[in-house]
């Protein structure tokens, strides 16, 4: 069902009074505020386009340009993401020129560019059923959560189906005509699923966001996708057959899905303990309790005035709930507890503390200001605790929970009690629930911020990925040159050595994922894709190993990995390369 948007209902005092409170700011002071906010937003930006690129994603990106080089396309290739999310780098990637660093700031000012975008149709989408206000405080929140990604969720396959998620919604609300808009929804619904199919509880999300606004468009953009998906994956195969294999085979490389490990004790805590992490850094994550109170409170009954659409008092709450459990179902299964899995909540967050927020604004003529001062609080906290050393982080993690703890439970009981007596309304408020929302949201933008706070790559951060890749693009500088740039190779090694050395590769597999994993699963050695790979290493083009022993143990792998290296290359004389830590072997 449609919400009429458009009938007029008269504003309450307070609601006036807001109104004439903005109209009231001096024009000076205005220009001001817009002048402060677009130099901030070009400052995140900056940070943003300075930060460069996860390791995952140079994986991926190494492996596709080094077998470009050699002639082979993105489709052809296997590294660990399906074919819609190869392309997708892939074009991207060729958007793209110059030092490794000048195309890391393109791709991510392209994707700042194209978030802004998915947030401006987002906008047009609510405009039909929600409030002004509230559809641009909720488009403001996404955009900037898009733009602030976390450095290790941007361009992540979850990451990227958020993205979609969010012009799907905007792409079903937004069109007058029915049938284009859930086309083009349903369209991009199927894409975010073939992200990576895992990232099928993203389009599951938004599609619960449309149920809330528009029954009857998310049911057709519903039945649009459940054509779209099968229809890409069939095309999937059609394009690279392998695609096929590559998808059943593919769960065989990670031994901690649920499915081969069970739900037990161990799966609860590593679950409890990326529940927590995520929490800790991203503040409107931790404070979604205290934003589902505040929507169920403002969003229905006496306290609702009638010009308020959109989200009912339990429905917006039902959602929260719905996407949490969405979310953490995917997290399970998969089984690996990274955060960048868990991807989809801070803009989820970040989208429901600005409708709550602006709800009670336009309800009470002033924010919350129990929530929106612990957000701001947070804001300005976790970049500061967060930035301290990994040692000082995990010998403080339990006080910083607690402490993180009690700002909720008093946000909570803030929430709860907000507005109960009359106030005066207070048109400052909005600046500074906006401020709030801007520091929590551009946690991420700080070069200091870390993967995660204290589990996994809880040592990576922004600031020190980017060093680390100049590093070793200059380490690798000395081998280039020794074996020539335009040197077909085959590569033992995680992708980035790939992304950082580029020179080409024939092989299929540019980092040997299912030779590598028969280091400690040696049934991945009788896999179809595994002899695939393991042909590599008897290609006469390639005319020298590249070898990682961190991350590719010679000594541990399968045995006919041993035999096949040994028997097309020579790694018993001078082979080291100690200043990238590599093994350089020539063919016999």
């Amino acid at each position: 069902m449609t919400v009429d948007s458009t009938a007029h209902t008269p504003p309450r005092p307070h609601e006036r009074g807001a109104g004439q409170g903005e109209s009231r700011v001096p024009r000076g002071l205005r220009a001001v505020r817009s002048i402060a906010a677009v130099a901030a937003g070009l400052c995140v930006v900056a940070l943003m386009c300075r930060s460069g690129l996860n390791h995952d994603v140079r994986y991926s990106l190494g492996g596709i340009r080094a077998t470009h080089r050699a002639g082979l396309d993105a489709s052809e290739i296997f590294v660990h993401r399906p074919l819609a999310y190869r392309w997708t780098i892939a074009g991207l990637d060729a958007l793209t020129s110059g030092t490794v660093a000048e195309r890391e700031a393109l791709i991510r000012l392209v994707v700042v560019v194209l978030s802004l975008g998915a947030a401006w149709w987002l906008r047009a989408g609510l405009l039909r059923t929600l409030p002004r206000r509230e559809a641009g405080a909720v488009a403001v929140a996404v955009g900037a959560a898009l733009v602030c990604a976390p450095a290790w969720d941007f361009l992540q396959p979850e990451w990227l189906a958020v993205l979609l998620s969010t012009a799907a919604v905007g792409a079903a609300l937004a069109g007058r005509r029915t049938a284009p808009a859930v086309s083009l929804s349903g369209v991009l619904l199927a894409l975010a699923v073939l992200m990576k199919y895992t990232t099928a509880s993203t389009a599951l999300l938004a599609l619960l966001v449309v149920v809330v606004l528009d029954r009857r468009r998310a049911v057709l953009s519903a039945a649009v996708a459940a054509l779209a998906t099968p229809a890409g994956l069939a095309l999937a195969v059609r394009v690279e057959p392998r695609e096929w294999r590559w998808l059943h085979e593919f769960s065989s490389l990670n031994p901690n899905s649920v499915f081969r490990t069970g739900f037990g004790a161990e799966q609860v805590h590593e679950l409890g303990m990326s529940l927590v992490d995520e929490a800790v850094l991203f503040p409107v994550v931790a404070l979604l309790p205290v934003t589902l109170t505040l929507l169920v409170r403002t969003s229905s009954g006496r306290t609702t005035p009638p010009s308020t659409h959109g989200p009912g008092r339990w429905s917006g709450s039902a959602l929260i709930v719905s996407g949490l459990l969405v979310v953490v179902g995917t997290v399970v299964v998969q089984g690996q507890w990274f955060l960048y899995h868990l991807a989809q909540l801070p803009v989820l967050g970040a989208a429901f503390w600005a409708l709550a927020v602006t709800r009670h604004l336009t309800v009470h003529g002033r924010a919350p200001a129990g929530p929106v001062g612990a957000t701001a609080l947070l804001g300005v906290a976790v970049p500061l605790v967060a930035g301290e050393p990994l040692a000082r982080r995990t010998a403080h993690a339990t006080a910083v929970c607690a402490v993180l703890a009690a700002v909720v439970l008093l946000a909570l009981v803030a929430a709860l009690t907000a507005a109960r007596r009359p106030a005066r309304p207070r048109r400052g408020t909005a600046v500074a629930a906006v401020v709030a929302l801007g520091l929590a949201t551009a946690i991420p933008a700080w070069p200091t911020t870390p993967y995660s706070f204290d589990i996994r790559h809880a040592d990576f951060t922004a600031r020190s990925r980017a060093q680390a890749l100049r590093d070793l693009t200059h380490r690798l500088d000395g081998l280039r040159a020794r074996v020539g740039p335009d040197t077909p190779v085959v590569y033992l090694a995680f992708g980035d050595i790939a992304y950082s050395l580029g020179n080409p590769t024939r092989c299929r597999y540019p980092s040997p994922a299912f030779l590598q994993r028969t280091s400690y699963d040696p049934d991945v050695a009788e896999l179809t894709s595994f002899d695939e790979n393991l042909d590599c290493l008897s290609d006469p083009a390639a005319r020298y190993l590249i070898v990682d022993p961190g991350w590719f143990p010679l000594g541990r792998v399968a045995p006919a990995v041993r035999e096949a290296v040994g028997a097309a290359f020579d790694c018993t004389g001078p082979t080291a390369f100690p200043a990238a830590g590599l093994l350089v072997c020539p063919h016999h």
